[in-house]
C-alpha cells in the first residue's frame, strides 16, 4: 500500500534521486538538463509538493503551483488554476496507482482552496500514454504542439 503526503525537507535527497532517474530514462525532451538541488527544490516546497511512499521509501513525487490566469481561450482573466509541473514515479512500480494518487491529491488540495481548473503539459516522448493517463483523470485536450 502506498501513501501520499506533503514533501518534507528530509525527502529532498530521495526526490533528487528520482529526478536523476527520470533524466537517465531520456523519456522527456529536455529533462536531462534539469539539475535539481536541495536548495532549488526547497523553494518549491509548500502545499503543492507531494511525495508517494511505498514500503517506507519515496517512490514518486509531484509539484505544482496555483497561478492566476491572464485570460485565455479556456480561462477567464483573474481565474485561479493549478498548474502541475512534474509527476514522476519510479520506473519499476509504474501502473501501481502512485501517479494517479499524486495527481488526485494535488487536485483535491486545490479544490479545498476553491481552485477548480488544472493544467498540465508534457514533453514526454511517450505522449500517447501520458495523454491517456491524464484523460483517465478527467483532463481534456486544450491544444497540441509539435516540433521538427
Amino acid at each position: 500500500m502506498h501513501r501520499v503526503r506533503p514533501c518534507e525537507p528530509d525527502d529532498l535527497p530521495a526526490v533528487i534521486r528520482l529526478s536523476q532517474a527520470w533524466a537517465e530514462e531520456r523519456i522527456t525532451k529536455g529533462y536531462e538538463n534539469v539539475n535539481w538541488t536541495e536548495e532549488r527544490l526547497a523553494s518549491k516546497m509548500g502545499s503543492y509538493f507531494l511525495v508517494a511512499e511505498l514500503e517506507d521509501r519515496i517512490a514518486g513525487y509531484t509539484f505544482g503551483t496555483v497561478n492566476t490566469s491572464g485570460g485565455s481561450s479556456v480561462m477567464t482573466t483573474g481565474e485561479n488554476y493549478l498548474e502541475i509541473y512534474e509527476v514522476y514515479v519510479d520506473k519499476g512500480i509504474r501502473s501501481a496507482g502512485l501517479g494517479r494518487s499524486l495527481v488526485k491529491a494535488l487536485i483535491e488540495k486545490a479544490k479545498s482552496e476553491g481552485v477548480t481548473r488544472v493544467t498540465v503539459g508534457s514533453s514526454n516522448t511517450n505522449w500517447r500514454e501520458t495523454a491517456q493517463f491524464y484523460e483517465k483523470l478527467g483532463f481534456g485536450m486544450w491544444y497540441f504542439q509539435m516540433i521538427k
